[in-house]
């Protein structure tokens, strides 16, 4: 395996994992990774509507304690790297905004990963959210919100699992990239001129959706339109998913023309070959 970073990676800090982050990074050392970059989840103002089982919303937790645990097990690890990430969940919402800006500025995460996981205040995730709706007018309103929150507030390293929303479609043979892709080309020219890095994410070939996220047609449309700087995350909840399928996109990757993926280092990408 040649990809030795896996940089998107959730531990028992994201309420929708219960992975513990020794087991994480053990597991990651011991199937011959170099290093990985915890991601764990902070989405201010996700409503609680969306979080069955919770009163408040879930996914915020204690940055000081946070990089403090990771802070630990780094501590006499001179042959492994974990290094500390933060998926942050973009609203255009200017109280979240403004939250997010604060929380960047005010700790020195290694990497920042943007993503959106809410269409009105709904996250697609659940089965309902898909009743009597058309999917193809969902996915493009999805489209619309990713840029929408990109030139609201970019001051992200990578854009998380463009296309996230249709992993949870009731039938992902409506989706045809080609369908959308005026706006999913201003979303990667976007990110292209602002060295915004685009993830590419491995959790749906774990989950048995098949596809990655982007699916592989708009993989290969941003290296058409310019695009070099990618990472590569498993966004694994659990220590089975770490790494998931990363032979496999290797292999893709190289056919569509990359060479190298990026792992952030004080917000600074590091090129590694594929």
């Amino acid at each position: 395996m040649s990809i030795l970073y896996d940089t998107h990676m959730h531990t028992s800090f994201s309420p929708d994992s219960t992975a513990e982050l020794s087991d994480q990074v053990e597991k990651a050392r011991s199937i011959g990774l170099n290093g990985i970059c915890i991601t764990d989840h902070m989405d201010y103002d996700f409503p609680v509507d969306q979080c069955p089982g919770h009163d408040t919303n879930p996914f915020i937790f204690d940055v000081k304690k946070y990089f403090d645990s990771i802070k630990i097990i780094s501590k006499n690890m001179s042959d492994f790297e974990v290094l500390t990430g933060i998926e942050i969940g973009l609203q255009t919402d200017p109280v979240v905004i403004e939250k997010n800006k604060k929380l960047i500025a005010e700790n020195s995460f290694d990497e920042v990963i943007g993503s959106i996981h809410l269409i009105d205040k709904k996250d697609p995730y659940y089965p309902t959210f898909w009743e009597e709706q058309n999917n193809k007018s969902i996915i493009k309103k999805y489209f619309e919100i990713t840029l929408d929150n990109l030139k609201a507030f970019s001051d992200i390293n990578i854009l998380g699992h463009l296309d996230y929303a249709t992993r949870y479609m009731p039938n992902i043979n409506d989706y045809d990239p080609k369908e959308y892709l005026e706006i999913t080309d201003a979303i990667m020219i976007f990110l292209i001129k602002h060295d915004i890095a685009l993830e590419i994410n491995t959790s749906g070939l774990k989950k048995g959706y098949g596809l990655t996220n982007p699916h592989p047609e708009l993989i290969k449309r941003y290296y058409e339109l310019g695009g070099r700087l990618i990472t590569i995350g498993s966004d694994a909840h659990a220590q089975d998913a770490i790494a998931y399928g990363f032979d496999t996109i290797r292999d893709e990757l190289i056919s569509y023309g990359f060479k190298e993926y990026a792992v952030f280092n004080s917000r600074s990408p590091i090129l590694n070959p594929l």
